[in-house]
């Protein structure tokens, strides 16, 4: 089981450099979401927000090969929160991967009624995100 020569010790050089090389982008594509996370947890206002309505909203129809296709749909919630004394409603667009219609209707079911944090930046309070858990 051991490499019989030159090419061969070359060939799992390669293989190990190239796995490395993907290893270390995808840790600095985590490290740099990490980094922004914690950006807003620190510097951007939240409030504890009630899901009052959830609302699907198609934005893409894949096709595939034998005619059949499949929509996706992105999904927004109408929140209803308290910041410095005054109530707010606003929808807010989940960010999450685009999601079927089953499982857009099944998000419904779940976060309706339900709690969520709403954070927005203090300098632009246009720039929203909801985290539904």
């Amino acid at each position: 089981m051991r490499p019989a020569g030159r090419s061969d010790w070359r060939q799992i050089r390669v293989v190990i450099g190239c796995v490395a090389v993907v290893a270390v982008v995808i840790g600095f594509t985590f490290f740099i979401k990490h980094l922004h996370r914690e950006e807003i947890k620190q510097n951007w206002k939240c409030a504890t927000a009630t899901i009052e309505d959830v609302q699907p909203k198609m934005i893409q129809f894949l096709n595939n090969a034998k005619g059949g296709g499949v929509a996706l749909y992105e999904v927004s919630i109408l929140t209803k929160y308290v910041s410095d004394g005054v109530a707010h409603e606003r929808w807010i667009t989940v960010e999450q991967p685009p999601v079927t219609l089953a499982e857009a209707q099944l998000e419904t079911f779940r976060w309706k009624g339900q709690q969520c944090v709403v954070r927005w930046n203090s300098l632009e309070p246009g720039e929203m995100i909801a985290e539904v858990s």
